[in-house]
């Protein structure tokens, strides 16, 4: 998210803070005014390793939740996708778009992730190894899948976030609280579990359940 200087473009008021997960956190409202695109190799100077941990939280508002949107999107050039975390309302999806050692796009499926398209709060954090891909949301760990041989991505792109699949010059409107890469597969998530309505929603259920 630093990489988008997004906290600077609050301070000037050309992007507003909004209340995040909880009282100690700031969001900001991520929306069709303003383009968020840099340079892939200003983000990523010494290129994206091939082992790596994307992690975000964020929340879909206005008829977000039913469009079909990259999270986070890299492309060459010619404008193809080269990786991408894509947001599948119309599916109820989680999807993971990459390239191939020969060149071919690829996308990995996590079905069935109706729980994420709403206007809550959510974390998605994605752990990319050499052979697969494995998906947390909310804090609680979905699949698992396998990966081909990837291809390097080319720094001579760009990087997006918040915008349509299928129009990638038009921007989504959603709210975003943080968005990491790590290159550690290793390292936690940040500890936004508690403040998720959506854990508060599973842990009084349970309790309920206990009673």
């Amino acid at each position: 998210m630093t990489q988008f200087n997004i906290a600077e473009l609050a301070r000037r008021g050309t992007v507003k803070k909004v209340p995040g997960t909880a009282s100690q956190h700031v969001a900001y409202r991520i929306g069709p005014e303003f383009n968020f695109r840099i340079n892939t190799r200003s983000a990523f100077p010494m290129g994206l390793p091939e082992e790596f941990a994307f992690s975000a939280v964020y929340r879909m508002t206005g008829n977000t939740p039913t469009k079909n949107w990259n999270l986070w999107q890299m492309q060459h050039t010619d404008r193809n996708e080269q990786l991408a975390v894509r947001l599948n309302g119309e599916a109820l999806s989680v999807e993971f778009s990459y390239r191939t050692q020969e060149n071919r796009v690829m996308t990995v499926l996590f079905p069935h992730q109706t729980q994420l398209f709403n206007s809550q709060w959510h974390t998605i954090l994605l752990v990319v190894k050499k052979g697969s891909v494995s998906l947390k949301t909310d804090c609680t760990t979905t699949d698992t899948q396998q990966l081909a041989p990837r291809g390097r991505v080319n720094l001579d792109g760009f990087t997006h976030i918040g915008k349509l699949k299928d129009s990638p010059a038009i921007a989504v409107p959603f709210e975003l609280q943080s968005m990491l890469i790590n290159c550690d597969t290793s390292i936690p998530q940040r500890d936004t579990c508690d403040d998720l309505f959506a854990r508060r929603q599973v842990r009084s259920q349970t309790d309920t359940q206990l009673q």
